[in-house]
């Protein structure tokens, strides 16, 4: 139940990205054995993508690490026993297949099951992930939390009383990542940012059950069912006091199911608007969940759907009653703007304008120079020790993945060098990997997305070495 906006950068764009930054002279390599000249710069030889095979392509075989002799075992000091990897590849293959998992082998051998355009299996139920992705980014490179915070928000089809819980800093930055939404959000501003995320969506709560005590006095515990972001559409409202009022466009819509307890459901409309000359009053990015008085700079305007003559009802006479009368405190968003907000319909336009983009799976049109990821001096410094390290600390393996001849022997020297490079270019990525395969209760799939972004995070530090060295060149 989150909102936001900005230019999509993917891994493509970073494989294929050339920077633009000014390039430090890299320091020497911790290892005495690294082959750089006194420039700095590494030799001919090194220089080569370590983790190009010799027809040139980047492919690795990651099945490799469940086979019986990969050499890294938990925390790799020691290689996994050919009896720990019997019994880890016997425990995938359940997965696969439940008819190993029983010796009679009875039952269907097809796993029914719904899943979600990212391929997740979900809940039928509420259409969610039935297993959080808590697992870092390829691109992330600091330990985010993966606690999650329950609201105060009941969730409907759930006979227990449960409330939704709202995701953890490390799943939301893993959805703004693979939205394409980071932008210059950083991993230290992801709190901050789950904090109004989640302090919003209690405020929207909060105005909905103003509308349900004034419209369904009887019903005492209303849920919300299900939920849905709309950022591509304009509501009927938001158009009207744009186009009519001179107001500015709302940054984010959602739409909210709401459902009684007998069984009726209303769908309630939100519209998320932006007050920039209330932020210095907001006192801070750090909102409590429950601090309604909180970010008096985000805007909600919450109303039932005219879905039908009832909702028409409660909008036109039983919610203006409720307030005339002192039944209801709810205090109604101005349909005209004040002269601030009317200040700020250009930037609200622009705003729009890039969500249409981000939503569509589009980008402004800009050339490879400006679309390319942005590296501070520092970080190109930094890139630079940690990929000449490497070369020298995985010579072996880049040995190994030159010599090899079978697709079996290739496989596990490409997996090697992957692992090699990536404990010490993506150190988060590669600790947890090791953590997964150390954790028996540790499902497949996380496994399998662990290693997945481990090598993602290792091709794209290699793109943006080479990248540096390309720019170095031509420079």
């Amino acid at each position: 139940m989150g909102s936001g906006q900005s230019k999509s950068v993917g891994s493509k764009e970073l494989l294929n990205s050339s920077t633009t930054s000014s390039t430090p002279m890299p320091p020497k390599a911790a290892d005495s054995t690294s082959s750089q000249d006194i420039s700095g710069e590494p030799s001919e030889e090194e220089s080569k993508c370590p983790m190009h095979k010799k027809d040139g392509s980047y492919s690795y075989d990651w099945r490799a690490m469940f086979r019986p002799n990969f050499p890294h075992g938990p925390g790799s000091e020691k290689p996994m026993s050919e009896e720990e990897a019997k019994a880890k590849i016997t425990r995938r293959a359940s997965v696969m297949d439940p008819t190993m998992a029983s010796p009679g082998g009875g039952g269907c051998p097809v796993q029914h099951k719904e899943y979600n355009v990212y391929s997740q299996p979900i809940d039928p139920t509420n259409n969610m992930p039935q297993n959080a992705n808590q697992l870092p980014a390829p691109e992330q490179s600091a330990e985010l939390s993966t606690h999650r915070v329950k609201s105060n928000i009941p969730k409907g089809g759930a006979s227990d009383g449960s409330t939704w819980t709202y995701p953890s800093p490390q799943m939301f930055y893993n959805a703004l990542a693979r939205k394409g939404k980071l932008d210059d959000t950083s991993e230290e501003e992801i709190d901050s940012v789950v904090a109004l995320h989640n302090n919003m969506n209690e405020k929207t709560w909060n105005k909905v059950l103003e509308w349900e005590r004034a419209v369904a006095s009887n019903d005492e515990s209303p849920k919300l069912l299900k939920f849905m972001g709309r950022p591509k559409d304009l509501s009927p409202k938001a158009w009207i006091k744009h186009n009519l009022l001179g107001h500015p466009l709302p940054f984010d819509r959602h739409d909210w199911t709401v459902v009684r307890s007998d069984g009726t459901t209303v769908r309630y409309i939100i519209d998320y608007y932006y007050d920039d000359t209330r932020a210095q009053t907001d006192g801070g990015g750090m909102p409590q969940k429950d601090d309604l008085s909180a970010t008096p700079s985000l805007l909600v305007d919450v109303r039932p759907a005219l879905d039908g003559p009832s909702t028409f009802l409660d909008r036109a006479v039983k919610m203006p009653y409720a307030i005339l009368s002192g039944q209801s405190q709810y205090e109604r968003m101005p349909l005209s703007p004040t002269t601030a907000m009317r200040n700020q319909v250009e930037e609200s336009i622009d705003v729009w304008k890039s969500i249409q983009m981000a939503a569509s799976g589009k980008t402004r049109k800009s050339s490879d120079e400006d679309s390319a990821p942005k590296l501070s001096d520092t970080e190109i410094q930094r890139l630079t020790a940690d990929f000449a390290k490497a070369l020298a600390d995985c010579k072996k393996a880049q040995e190994r993945v030159n010599q090899c001849q079978s697709d079996d022997e290739c496989g596990k020297a490409s997996l090697d060098l992957t692992m090699c490079m990536g404990k010490n270019m993506c150190s988060l990525q590669h600790k947890t990997l090791i953590t997964s395969l150390s954790n028996e209760a540790e499902s497949s799939s996380n496994i399998d997305t662990s290693l997945e972004r481990l090598s993602e995070c290792v091709l794209m530090k290699t793109a943006q070495y080479e990248s540096i060295q390309q720019a170095r060149t031509s420079s």
